[in-house]
């Protein structure tokens, strides 16, 4: 992933003496407070883990895609460059609950048909664009919008690339602040911003027309789009008057391959299949959400100060999954790190491990 150098804006900021705040920043410390001291305190070094040396990864490839400075194979290149980098950097993905490797190999299937079917997007584009939102007094909010779509009548559609999995509704908000803080910084520009979306890297959306006449779509990951699909491609080549045979024997090679490709054209002429795009609303109720939300992460970082002694862990036992993948100082976390001899030396005791 390549190094972003720190803008001449954003310089200048530092050396007024502003308040920089990003995203990550404002979510870090209601993460995890010893995090943000670890990372925005003291400064540590980043260890880095798989989803963000991955994503960081692909969004490079995306922005010369994007920008011309490259054709689409970029992307199974750096997806690969990527996982043999985590081999040697002896970052690995987490195992299933079962001491399965099922997390790196969906991940990987998602990827690798994503990159072989993406398609560069058309249009007036502007990528990794820095924005500077004015908060308050001598506070300010940065950001990197991915990619930006200048349209004809002056506004733009923010989009963000994301390889991670769907948002639920408990997440929707929290993934949408970022979405929210880029339309606020574009629009302090005098941008008009018509649309804002998250361009879901895992997924595709498939579209196609019902006999009645009424428009159908289906939203899957990669790895299973053609599986999600057969009972309505079994309808249409049954309709089509293959046999029974036939049929399961067309949708069995075309699942193996998850491919539409060996099956009948007029059938796949029936079908689009696209990277999913979904959209976020830019309602008042999400912009006042979003507003408090940063206030209150700002007020926090006021409150804890500097010491040491004010930045507090996360819930460790319920948060187990993030301090062990995610976080980027595990290995500098005191806290992690007794969890862990507690662990280890409660599980000695049992009998489970005498054999």
């Amino acid at each position: 992933m390549a190094t972003r150098e720190v803008a001449p804006e954003l310089h200048k900021l530092f050396d007024e003496g502003a308040e920089v705040y990003s995203i990550s920043r404002l979510n870090t410390i209601n993460q995890c407070e010893y995090q943000a001291y670890l990372s925005y305190i003291k400064e540590l070094p980043r260890r880095g883990n798989v989803w963000s040396n991955l994503g960081g990864s692909i969004h490079d490839a995306l922005e010369k895609c994007v920008k011309g400075e490259a054709d689409e194979s970029i992307l199974s290149k750096a997806i690969q460059d990527e996982l043999d980098n985590l081999e040697i950097l002896g970052l690995e993905f987490p195992l299933d609950r079962n001491g399965n490797p099922t997390l790196r190999d969906n991940w990987i299937a998602n990827m690798t048909r994503f990159a072989k079917e993406f398609k560069t997007p058309k249009g007036n584009f502007e990528t990794e664009k820095l924005v500077l939102l004015h908060w308050k007094d001598n506070i300010w909010i940065q950001g990197y919008i991915d990619l930006i779509r200048h349209n004809n009548d002056g506004s733009v559609y923010i989009l963000d690339w994301k390889s991670s999995s769907q948002y639920d509704k408990k997440h929707l908000v929290e993934a949408g602040r970022q979405l929210v803080l880029y339309a606020l910084a574009m629009q302090e520009q005098g941008y008009e911003v018509k649309r804002m979306s998250w361009v879901m890297l895992k997924y595709c959306i498939t579209k196609w027309t019902q006999k009645n006449g009424k428009p159908k779509e289906k939203i899957s990951e990669w790895r299973n789009y053609i599986k999600d699909l057969r009972s309505v491609l079994s309808k249409k080549l049954t309709d089509m008057e293959y046999d029974e045979m036939d049929v399961d024997a067309m949708l069995f090679k075309a699942e193996q391959e998850n491919s539409m490709d060996s099956l009948p054209e007029e059938l796949r002429a029936q079908f689009k299949t696209l990277p999913y795009v979904r959209d976020y609303e830019l309602t008042p109720e999400v912009i006042a959400e979003c507003k408090q939300y940063i206030d209150d992460s700002i007020e926090k970082y006021h409150k804890c100060g500097s010491e040491e002694k004010n930045f507090k862990p996360c819930d460790i036992e319920k948060e187990s999954f993030f301090c062990s993948s995610l976080c980027d100082f595990k290995d500098s976390c005191k806290y992690w790190e007794k969890y862990c001899d507690e662990y280890r030396s409660k599980n000695e005791k049992t009998d489970e491990n005498l054999f």
